[in-house]
């Protein structure tokens, strides 16, 4: 073995050994059997973070953490669009990891934490931030869940809610699902996503947004001679200025390009406050005024 490849090898164990005090293994006890997931401790206080589909049957939460006895764990909040919950220890943890700033970039190099299949506690596996910015059809379907990160690294059942960490120990993100139907092929919720999601889980227990009442579907249309990806309206409730077939172009004056372009500009701080919307409607830029409710979801 060359020397730089033993200083990578010595450098990666090391990197593995100073996260793994921070990821939990997570058991459920519930009505519906035992069924296991993973976390990680964001802070100080004891917040854990993990999947919401790892919680979400409901029953008794169990933490072990590496060289620490079981504890138990409550829900703090849980937000099924983003399918991320926190969870608080009943003890307080030594340790806990960081949440990353800067954006993943493609082709990094991370490492996928966990407890795959419940009975593989402390299990790390290696790969490469292997796509940027995809969409995940949420659970119940509402909304999408965007700018999703895909890693090659081995994700399993039992990892969701892990952490996947980069070069240094932060977190890039949450493993949360895999394509079954392939190999390798595995999606993380993105830190920042998780940064703002915690943040309102852990102050109020949920997370409130926006909505336009209307649904909306992302397709290829021609503006004025260029072809574009756009969000188009499917269907809309009554008494909506917004009609069947506009394709939204801006939310007062922010230039929608994609879903997540236009999930940013409906968070809970917009619910009642008139929104102006420029559309394209048969051939022609226009405006409307639209005033959010409350998301169901």
């Amino acid at each position: 073995m060359s020397l730089a490849l033993a200083s990578f090898s010595d450098e990666l164990a090391a990197l593995a050994e100073r996260v793994l005090p921070s990821v939990v293994a997570l058991t459920l006890k519930g009505d519906k059997g035992t069924s296991y997931g993973s976390g990680f401790v964001l802070d100080t206080e004891g917040h854990v973070v993990t999947n919401h589909h790892v919680i979400e049957d409901g029953g008794e939460l169990i933490a072990d953490l590496p060289g620490r006895r079981s504890q138990p764990a409550k829900i703090v909040g849980a937000d099924r669009l983003t399918d991320l919950a926190v969870l608080r220890l009943a003890e307080p943890p030594e340790h806990h990891l960081e949440l990353r700033a800067e954006p993943a970039r493609l082709g990094e190099l991370c490492l996928a934490l966990g407890s795959p299949l419940g009975l593989f506690p402390e299990s790390v596996s290696l790969g490469i931030i292997s796509g940027l910015a995809r969409s995940l059809p949420t659970r119940g379907g509402v909304r999408s869940l965007e700018r999703v990160l895909q890693t090659d690294c081995a994700i399993n059942p039992g990892n969701s809610g892990g952490p996947l960490v980069d070069a240094r120990g932060r977190v890039l993100g949450v493993n949360t699902a895999i394509r079954t139907d392939g190999a390798g092929i595995g999606f993380a919720v993105p830190a920042g996503t998780v940064a703002s999601v915690a943040l309102d889980l852990i102050a109020h227990g949920r997370v409130t947004r926006a909505s336009l009442g209307v649904a909306i579907a992302e397709r290829h249309v021609e503006i004025d001679g260029l072809t574009a990806k756009r969000q188009i309206v499917t269907r809309v409730g009554e008494g909506n200025a917004l009609r069947v077939g506009d394709a939204l172009l801006a939310v007062n004056g922010v230039e929608i390009d994609g879903r997540a372009a236009l999930y940013d500009q409906l968070g809970g701080d917009r619910i009642g406050v008139a929104l102006t919307l420029a559309i394209h409607r048969e051939g022609a830029v226009c405006h409307v005024e639209v005033i959010p409710a409350a998301l169901d979801g």
